[in-house]
């Protein structure tokens, strides 16, 4: 479906009807920020499918750009944590779209969540005081999330005002080998802009699953989420 410009132009963004969430891939690139806010990223996915437009066409660069338009209160935090995914694997999801004035090409727009398991080096040091009083202090998993609703207030990309439950998932740690320890995991946000979030132990599929909510700009928004999900292997 198309939209209204000021100018009275259809937009070249066209919505495919899918929602992504949760697919994996890398960051190609540098990830930027426009002086209007305007945030992009390249990403590669691992399945290739992704890279295809409503006429099976694949983009020929190989990745599918991640932008979003991000309220000025949380533009810097969120462009930190995703530069801060180079060279990992990361998780997006968002409405995937086709530009029409680049020939169709698929992209993530609006992007509603990236995030990323980070290397020991990037542990937050809130995790470290709690890191150090484990049994085997390398039986943890840290992530760090940054999840946004789309800030345009006009020329806005499809499904930007529609409200959308976001969720990521997070595998359990390997268990090590000592008795009386159970799994234990704590998020806390360094920037929590008109979001929440809900918390669920999946112990059937080993995971832990979050359910976050953020308010569109048609609600109270535009939200923004950054902060680090922690998973580790705990004392009874």
């Amino acid at each position: 479906m198309g939209l209204m410009d000021m100018f009275a132009k259809k937009s070249p963004l066209v919505d495919t009807q899918k929602n992504l969430s949760n697919i994996a891939g890398k960051l190609t690139g540098v990830p930027g920020l426009g002086a209007e806010g305007d945030f992009s990223a390249r990403f590669v996915p691992d399945d290739k499918n992704y890279l295809l437009n409503r006429n099976n066409v694949p983009n020929p660069s190989g990745h599918l750009d991640l932008k979003v338009k991000l309220d000025p209160a949380g533009r810097q935090a969120f462009l930190q944590a995703v530069q801060s995914f180079q060279d990992k694997p990361v998780y997006a999801g968002g409405v995937l779209v086709n530009d029409d004035s680049m020939g169709g090409r698929a992209e993530v727009h609006p992007l509603d969540m990236i995030y990323s398991l980070l290397s020991a080096d990037q542990y937050p040091a809130w995790f470290k005081a709690i890191q150090g009083n484990l049994k085997d202090a390398n039986a943890v998993a840290v992530y760090r999330i940054a999840a946004a609703t789309d800030a345009s207030k006009s020329n806005k990309p499809p499904r930007a005002e529609e409200p959308r439950a976001l969720q990521a998932f997070f595998p359990h740690p390997p268990k090590p080998n000592f008795p009386k320890i159970k799994i234990d995991f704590e998020v806390r946000a360094s920037l929590n802009l008109k979001s929440d979030f809900r918390l669920s132990n999946n112990q059937v599929k080993q995971r832990i699953e979050m359910d976050l909510g953020l308010e569109t700009t048609k609600e109270n928004g535009p939200g923004v989420f950054v902060g680090e999900m922690v998973i580790y292997w705990g004392n009874e």
